[in-house]
Order: structure tokens, then sequence, then C-alpha cells
């Protein structure tokens, strides 16, 4: 699981590294801060909508094989965005990217999920999930702190060297393990006919727009705060991570003790109420870092609780596709955050993206509540699976 946090960790932060040096590869592409935004919502519209189509079209059965394939590209993919010379070249290393981490965290997670029992899902997937959290405390500072040495090119660099080194660590200690069914692509959408399902990833996509929204043009946000400015970026990205360890973990064993309802919905709520609040802790250094702590708590705690509600009715061999098709919702929203909120800077400013921010995270609450109104239904369970089966 640690091995698989790895690769995780490697995904986590590929994407949300641009975050940290959106100022300075910007500058040196010579695109505006709102166009080299669209990077990151290249890489998550590749993660939410290319994955899967990737993934059916290798028709391969080894999920370990899946697992190097990834990974191993990984490698390739983040030195060909280290060398890009246009905003073109930069623009298909992000979508390469982002194809190659959605076929590799879905199957981690389902892998981990896979070795426990269900009163232990939330933990196993709060390690791999861990990896992408960690990188916000970790993989992000220590790529801005390469690129301040060098220059935001070998940030990617590293991202390399780290995925080379998951790669390596998968085929250790990866086991093969049977084959796994080829999967076709109206099997892996054949949830979506149901109500249930559909609400669930609403409620993802909702979510993620709304905190992807802030995350990406933190930088933007805090340089031109009078009580913060730019040389707080990178320690703000940090203790934002430190508070995605802790909600995540922490949301993960409330999950395993209280189910995914009371967890999901509480932290949706404090999540909403945290941004509209954002304005207002800008104003001081200290209450900033009280905003980003708390909203790297509520924002991550919301993640196990959600995936753990996607898959807590369903046979244990509907858990990788209701994964992946959560996953794949978790970057559209992180695709509709950076360019929605890319086009809020460009029209209004950076000082309003709190605005749209808490209107997508209420958006999310009230999803939320219209799906767990009442337990799914024995028959909606089964009609799941009847369509898999006749799929």
């Amino acid at each position: 699981m640690l091995v698989l946090a790895f690769g995780a960790f490697c995904a986590g932060t590929d994407n949300y590294l641009v975050a940290g040096v959106l100022a300075p590869m910007a500058a040196d592409l010579e695109v505006s801060v709102a166009a080299a935004g669209l990077f990151v919502t290249g890489y998550s519209l590749a993660y939410a909508l290319g994955a899967p189509i990737v993934i059916t079209a290798l028709r391969v059965r080894s999920p370990r094989r899946l697992l190097l394939t990834a990974i191993g590209l990984s490698v390739a993919i983040n030195l060909f965005a280290a060398a890009a010379w246009s905003p073109w070249v930069m623009a298909i290393a992000r979508i390469a990217a982002g194809c190659v981490a959605g076929l590799y965290v879905p199957l981690a997670g389902a892998a981990a999920a896979s070795m426990v029992g269900a009163d232990r899902r939330g933990r196993a997937l709060a390690i791999v999930l861990g990896g992408i959290s960690i990188a916000t405390v970790a993989g992000v500072p220590i790529g801005v702190w390469v690129s301040g040495l060098s220059s935001w090119r070998m940030a990617f660099v590293f991202v390399a060297v780290m995925a080379l080194l998951a790669t390596v660590g998968v085929a250790l200690t990866v086991p093969a393990g049977g084959g796994t069914p080829v999967v076709s692509l109206r099997q892996r959408l054949a949830p979506l006919r149901h109500t249930p399902v559909w609400l669930g990833l609403a409620v993802t996509i909702t979510g993620l727009t709304a905190g992807l929204m802030i995350f990406t043009y933190v930088g933007p946000i805090y340089a031109d705060a009078p009580a913060v400015g730019a040389g707080y970026v990178g320690a703000l990205i940090m203790a934002h991570g430190l508070g995605a360890l802790i909600g995540l973990w922490g949301g993960s064993l409330l999950v395993d003790r209280y189910g995914s309802r009371p967890v999901l919905l509480g932290s949706l709520t404090l999540f909403t109420v945290n941004l509209a609040w954002q304005p207002i802790a800008a104003h001081t250094l200290v209450t900033t870092v009280v905003f980003v702590v708390v909203w790297g708590v509520v924002g991550w705690a919301f993640l196990p609780a959600q995936q753990h509600s996607m898959i807590a009715t369903a046979d244990p061999e509907q858990a990788p596709m209701l994964l992946s098709l959560n996953g794949s919702a978790m970057y559209l929203g992180a695709a509709f955050g950076s360019a929605i909120g890319g086009a809020v800077i460009v029209v209004l400013g950076a000082g309003h993206l709190w605005m749209f921010a808490t209107g997508f995270a209420a958006l999310s609450v009230t999803l939320s509540l219209i799906r767990h109104r009442r337990p799914a239904r024995p028959q909606d369970r089964r009609s799941v699976d009847e369509d898999v089966v006749s799929a």
C-alpha cells in the first residue's frame, strides 16, 4: 500500500506543482497567468475524460502491468514537460500526464481497497489518497524550492525522478496477481444510468470545482494581499497540505466509525462556511494560515467519505469502476475550477474567486443532501450489477 501511495504522491505532485510555479512558467512561455492555469485544465480533463477511454483501448488484463505502464510513462512525460519550448508543447505534456495519472490512481485505490475488509476500506483508500495529500505538504514545496534554485523546468525533472523510483517500487513489490476481465467503455459507464451514482459524481464535481478554483490561483490571490505577499505562497501551500493530511486520515477514521453520510455532509458544510470567510481571513497573516489549514482539513476529509459512499453499497467487483468514475469526476471538477477561476480573474480579478468557490461548495452540500435523503434501495444495487452483466 505504501508503494501504491508513493505512486499517488508522484501523480499529486505532478498535478498540483503547476500552482506553485504558475507565475515563472507563464512568464517563460509568454502567456498570461490565467492562460497558464489552463495547463491544469488540460491535465484534469485528460484525467477525467481521456483515462477511461485509454484504459479501455489498451485492453490489458493485468492491473500490475497497467500500474507499471502508467507510472513509467509519467517519467518520460515529465521530462518532456521540462523541455517544453512553447505553450502548445506544455499543453500536450499536461494532457498526456493527466491520462497516465487517470490510469494509475483509480487502479491503486481499487487495489488498496481489495486488500482489506469492508470495515477498513476507508483507511485503505486514505493511504493511497494520502500520497496525493502529502504531495501538497512535501512534493509541491520541494518542487517549488528546486525551481527557485534553477528554473521551473527542474521542478518537472524532480517529478520525473520521483516517478522513476515509484516505477521501481511497483515492479519490485506489487504482485502480479490474477488477470482481470477486460471491461468495455459501455460497462464502465453503465452505473451512470442510476440516479444515486450520478448524483454522487455531481457532488464530487462541484466540491472539487470549489477547492481547485482557489488552489490553482493561490499565488495570484495572496501575492497581492497586503498581509501576505508572494513570499508566503509556498508556506501557505504547505500549511494547506498539513491540514489535508489531518483531514484525510481523520475523515477516514470517522467514516469507518460513523459511516460516510455524516462525515460527508459535515465536512462539505464546514468547507462552504470556510470559503465564505476567505476575504475576511486575508486581512492578516495569522487568519490566512488558519483559513488554509481549515480548508485543507475539511476539503480533504470530504474525499474518503465521498469515495466510501460511492462503493459502500456496491459489490466488490463494482468498486474499481465506481472509483474510476469518481476519479474522473474529481478531475472534471478540477478542470472546471481552473477554467472558471481563470475566467473570473480575467473579468473580475482574483479577489472575486471566493464568491464563485463558495457557490459551488454550497451546491455540493445541496446535491449531497438530495442524494442521502434516503438509503439506496436493494433493487438499485441489483440493477447496476445487471447493467454491467448485460453490457
